[in-house]
């Protein structure tokens, strides 16, 4: 049977990848209109990226000591592989392989995108053996799952909610990953209540898949954060619960907090357009980078009842975001 290694969690943000002292150039660059968002000094931005990166290297060490044989990822998707022609609320990628842009090249890629130049980006082996499996024991258990056999925009490549996070905690991008897309930004998506099901339908169908396979979950993104918003802010109370109830392997915790705060829409104005502005015309719960706090309810699902190991916090007010780095030991 499929064996459940390890849980984990991890933000993708790319104020992860790139220099401190460059996050406040990035910081003014934002319409913050909402007063009270505090911002550091360049030398407190380099103490929280030493912190992020310190806690990065945690879970790097982690996934290297469990050695798991695949990394099954819960990530969104920003128009990368989905638009609205389309826009699955959970998907499964059986691609044989996953390619995309890891963040290092994540400038390089724009341009040569701008002069037409193909970008190889990484190429990661993928996991269809499992991605199959998953899949009909899900519907089995009441999800009825989109899935992709390839990938649909080829020239994009996955998402970096699935390449991101390898830069740190697997660098060498050795271990196969199979991509599990959840509609963390588009309205409407899915609850909490629903994240907290999936993620307790997850771990009941690995555990009787028979494949002899090692599996680390992993949820990437998250947690507040609401990128472009011209009210963008930071909360924090929203964020220490949901690590509060990650310490408690309180997984519903988690889903009852998310689903109850409250979230509005901001239609597109004539300076941000409707892509950019993520509408729909339809309402949801938490959207924006906020939304994929859903990926964390999954995972910490999949681990319910147990708390967490590792759970640790670091507010960057530059974005802002709140950074979020967890794992539980399931076994």
């Amino acid at each position: 049977m499929a064996e459940i290694v390890l849980v984990a969690g991890t933000s993708h943000s790319p104020y992860l990848y790139s220099p401190p002292d460059m996050w406040n150039e990035g910081r003014k660059r934002r319409p913050l209109i909402r007063e009270g968002v505090p911002m550091d000094s360049d030398e407190t931005n380099r103490s929280k990226h030493e912190q992020c990166r310190a806690y990065s290297q945690v879970l790097r060490e982690k996934i290297e000591a469990v050695k798991p044989d695949v990394m099954l990822i819960f990530g969104d998707d920003q128009y990368e592989q989905f638009d609205f022609s389309n826009f699955p609320a959970f998907g499964v990628y059986m691609g044989e392989e996953v390619w995309g842009t890891p963040p290092d090249q994540y400038w390089r890629r724009i341009l040569l995108r701008e002069k037409g130049i193909p970008n190889d980006g990484v190429r990661v082996k993928g996991c269809p053996e499992l991605g199959r499996a998953l899949t009909e024991a899900l519907i089995d258990r009441d999800f009825d799952l989109s899935f992709s056999l390839e990938a649909h925009n080829k020239e994009r490549g996955i998402g970096h909610a699935f390449i991101n996070p390898s830069y740190y905690i697997n660098p060498s991008y050795d271990i196969p990953v199979l991509p599990f897309w959840v509609n963390c930004y588009y309205p409407p998506q899915p609850t909490g209540r629903r994240c907290y099901s999936l993620g307790k339908a997850v771990r009941s169908a690995l555990e009787e898949i028979p494949l002899d396979l090692k599996v680390a979950v992993i949820a990437s993104g998250g947690l507040w954060h609401t990128p472009g918003a011209p009210d963008a802010y930071l909360d924090e109370t929203f964020d220490r619960g949901m690590i509060e109830a990650m310490k408690k392997g309180d997984a519903r915790g988690m889903a009852e907090l998310f689903d109850e705060t409250p979230w509005e829409y901001h239609k597109p104005s004539a300076e941000v357009p409707a892509e950019l502005a993520r509408w729909t015309g339809m309402k949801g719960g938490p959207g924006g980078g906020t939304g994929e706090t859903r990926n964390w309810l999954i995972a910490a699902a999949v681990a319910d009842g147990i708390p967490a190991t590792f759970a640790e916090y670091v507010p960057v007010y530059a974005s802002p975001i709140g950074m979020a780095f967890a794992y539980w030991d399931v076994n």
